[in-house]
């Protein structure tokens, strides 16, 4: 049960890949925002701030990020990685390439959640300690990568609208999230309430 219970952001991610093999195939049938919704990076700074958004400790919330990028990877390319193979037993050609095409961008968002997993314990570490400005200073990062998320989609040659208001709204989300429900007020409020603080 333990086990489990530590492993749930990996299999949360491995569904979330599998998924978003799905709705990939489901391109030019649906809008972009539908088939896109998890291949491309639109969503991930929220739901990264999601992750470090809960009232955990930095460990804890190091391995969440980590594993729901290992979760999510693992699910998306062992899917196209089975399915490559299945396609080359049927109609042949290279072995290794059906099998280990994917690997390099493996990698690559293996270490990109990797160092979204370090940002954010450092987050939380700054926020254990009481770091306002320099927990609100990293919090600005996602928010600027979310308006360029946003600005690509619009000045894109394709037509990407949708993806540009599936940004606008998990950018509503952040803002949301650290102004409104931020974690800094939390703790405010949790040392207010506390008996001994008062």
């Amino acid at each position: 049960m333990k086990i489990m219970k530590t492993t749930a952001y990996l299999w949360i991610g491995a569904a979330m890949g599998i998924a978003g093999q799905f709705l990939g195939e489901l391109h030019g049938n649906v809008p972009l925002c539908v088939s896109n919704l998890i291949s491309d990076m639109t969503i991930w700074p929220l739901v990264i701030l999601l992750i470090i958004h809960r009232d955990v400790d930095a460990k804890t919330m190091l391995r969440d990020v980590f594993l729901t990028f290992l979760g999510l990877d693992i699910g998306y390319y062992g899917y196209a990685a089975v399915k490559h193979t299945i396609e080359y037993a049927k109609f042949g050609g290279s072995l290794s390439s059906a099998m280990f095409s994917d690997v390099p961008d493996l990698i690559a968002y293996t270490a990109l959640g990797t160092a979204a997993a370090a940002w954010g314990w450092l987050m939380v570490k700054l926020l254990r300690k009481k770091k306002a400005l320099l927990y609100n200073i990293m919090v600005l990062p996602f928010i600027a990568v979310q308006l360029l998320f946003i600005a690509g989609d619009i000045i894109s040659w394709e037509y990407r609208w949708s993806m540009a208001l599936l940004g606008a709204g998990c950018l509503a989300v952040i803002i949301y999230l650290y102004t409104v429900k931020s974690p800094l007020r939390r703790r405010n409020d949790t040392v207010l309430n506390c008996p001994v603080a008062a």
